[in-house]
């Protein structure tokens, strides 16, 4: 597959007159090489993730011994243990470089699927999930695609990306409830573990090497980064946006059962929802970047995901606005996946975009866990609690003030 995309887009680049290029705003076939080989890294290990992000709840309710807030734990676990892992692996890859931490952490991320396989009882599972959720490498891609890439191109860099994670999402949430099915959640986690085995293989092969002799300062200190003022807004996003997403997805498909329909075929209302971000998300942000503009897409994103949660809130009896509540909602969220780690990565240097790349992702995964653990915590107390404290995070998200853009792109 990265033979076949790289042979694609160095053919086709070559086929265009230099006169109708921008390349102050396209990507250089230096850079585009690298860049398919992160996404495909990056999506071959998400799309084990996100097979089970449409399942996991209905089936982790039927392990021995578990109960709606037990499956909740072992929902947000894995995302507490991966927060807290990411920062001292994207320190470690800026010390000792991408490459090695990055095969590290998807040996233990395999590791760990297979442990989750085995499982028994509820509580061997969020055990095993622990063990899972060591493998923290978002971080180190994130930092490894700044590495490859220039500042006027990087947002098409993360979108790029996106989209190759987007479309890893929308076949997992598709194949999911098929998979799970035929195969079990046993199943499902030992093909997690298969496909950490192939993105090591990719990684071993196609994964762009940064020596560390390149980078002639060393490593950033956090306080400093944890502390900046233009950066702290963009840690917020990462936290409230997956908090968000996983109080949704833990919540959706639960709502859908309650209206009768078949687990297997969640991939029909997954498909539906997940279609205009796929369609509109890309073209929009370039458009963006190549303008220099990104408040446009900052507010709509925000305004996308609040007012998609509260249809969700309002008429969860209905599948029509459950339908229009979800594709809302995602359409404002994935507005937001490659703007934040672009704006942060033009605002870091390279000695500190691991360990920045590992606050973001700290942030992100503590915001998944809170929101998995809750999920299933307020279910148990009412089934609506849990979408009106998703409508309540993104408007106290508002006023506690939305990421602004580089200066340079304002």
């Amino acid at each position: 597959m990265y033979i076949g995309l790289n042979y694609f887009f160095k053919r086709h680049l070559r086929s265009i007159p230099d006169t109708l290029v921008d390349k102050e705003h396209s990507l250089s076939r230096a850079e585009t090489g690298p860049v398919i080989a992160v996404s495909l890294i990056s999506a071959l290990r998400l799309l084990g993730i996100f097979l089970m992000l449409p399942i996991f709840s209905v089936y982790a309710v039927r392990y021995p011994g578990a109960s709606m807030a037990l499956a909740g734990v072992a929902f947000g676990i894995y995302a507490l243990t991966q927060s807290l892992a990411q920062i001292p692996l994207g320190w470690a890859s800026d010390r000792w470089g991408r490459k090695p931490v990055l095969l590290f952490g998807l040996a233990l991320f395999a590791l760990g699927s297979i442990a989750c396989g085995l499982a028994e009882t509820i509580f061997q599972l969020i055990i095993a999930r622990v063990i899972q959720g060591t493998g923290a490498v978002g971080s180190v891609a994130f930092a490894a695609l700044a590495d490859v890439t220039r500042p006027s191109v990087r947002t098409q860099a993360y979108t790029i990306t996106g989209i190759a994670i987007g479309s890893a999402f929308m076949i997992g949430i598709l194949a999911g409830p098929l998979l799970a099915a035929r195969v079990g959640l046993d199943g499902l986690f030992y093909l997690l573990a298969a496909i950490a085995f192939l993105a090591m293989l990719l990684a071993a092969i196609t994964f762009p090497h940064a020596p560390r002799s390149e980078h002639k300062e060393p490593p950033l200190a956090l306080k400093p980064i944890l502390f900046d003022g233009a950066l702290r807004p963009i840690f917020v996003a990462a936290f409230v946006l997956s908090l968000a997403l996983n109080l949704f997805f833990f919540t959706y498909p639960l709502s859908w059962h309650e209206l009768g329909l078949d687990k297997a075929d969640l991939w029909r209302v997954y498909l539906i929802i997940f279609l205009p971000s796929a369609l509109l998300v890309f073209p929009y942000v370039r458009r963006s970047e190549k303008r220099g503009r990104f408040r446009g897409p900052l507010l709509l994103g925000w305004l996308s995901a609040a007012v998609g949660y509260a249809v969700y809130l309002f008429g969860a009896q209905y599948d029509f606005l459950l339908y229009l509540g979800g594709a809302t909602f995602f359409f404002g969220y994935s507005l937001y996946q490659p703007l934040l780690p672009a704006f942060l990565t033009r605002r870091v240097p390279p000695a500190g975009r691991g360990s920045a790349s590992g606050i973001y992702t700290f942030a992100g995964f503590a915001g998944s866990s809170v929101g998995g653990i809750l999920g299933g915590a307020l279910m148990q107390i009412s089934p609506s609690l849990p979408e009106l404290l998703g409508v309540a995070t993104l408007l106290l998200w508002f006023f506690l003030g939305l990421p602004s853009p580089p200066e340079n792109s304002a």
